[in-house]
């Protein structure tokens, strides 16, 4: 398994895509609060915690609609016993890569995922697309991913139509087999909630506590 918060520099051996529009931004909340422009942005990572690392591409001038900013992984070579026992192309070995994501602010473009297998001509798959804005909290993400050679992950932000599109990406995980069908059940997933479900729930709480006492 394979796992990476960007809590350091060397960012767990991920680098920039040499030919794209723009560069990924590893930031924390203790910095400055929230990524640079207002109305965008996480506050923390997905944590929560403001001394936390996470990457996000930073959508302001002299960024346009449409350009590119793409995180790459590691390499990573596929397991050799589990192809040799694979008997056919469409039972290659599974591996799951779940991630987080933040996605908040009213100019948010895209967020792609691509399979880049390595080969004289690496080639890109989009496995996982996201786009427009899905709330001021974080989300996961699991994909199932088909690889047949060496591969890399692809992480790509696509600038929206304006300065409020801040995507952020946090707590990659790579490992092999099928993703579970739902969100692990603790309290981390209980911030991505909307926040009036929150609200709703605490109301019911009050409630209930009022009956009681009477």
């Amino acid at each position: 398994e394979f796992h990476c918060g960007f809590e350091e520099e060397a960012l767990c051996s991920f680098s920039q895509d040499k030919s794209d529009e723009f560069d990924w931004t590893r930031h924390s909340g203790s910095r400055e609060g929230t990524t640079y422009t207002p109305n965008t942005g996480p506050s923390s990572d997905h944590t929560g915690s403001n001394q936390g690392f996470y990457m996000f591409i930073e959508t302001s001038r002299p960024r346009l609609e449409g350009d590119k900013a793409r995180l790459m992984s590691p390499t990573f070579n596929i397991n050799s016993k589990s192809v040799a026992s694979s008997s056919s192309a469409s039972n290659n070995p599974t591996y799951c890569f779940t991630f987080y994501y933040h996605m908040y602010g009213k100019h948010i473009g895209a967020l792609n995922i691509f399979l880049r297998q390595k080969g004289q001509t690496p080639t890109d798959t989009l496995v996982w697309r996201l786009t427009g804005n899905q709330g001021n909290y974080w989300r996961q993400a699991r994909v199932n991913i088909h690889p047949t050679t060496a591969f890399q992950v692809v992480m790509e932000g696509v600038r929206g139509s304006g300065i409020e599109g801040d995507i952020a990406a946090d707590d990659v995980t790579i490992e092999e087999g099928e993703c579970k069908d739902s969100p692990p059940n603790n309290l981390r997933s209980f911030a991505s909630l909307p926040s009036c479900y929150v609200l709703l729930l605490c109301i019911t709480q009050s409630l209930v506590l009022i009956g009681w006492q009477r």
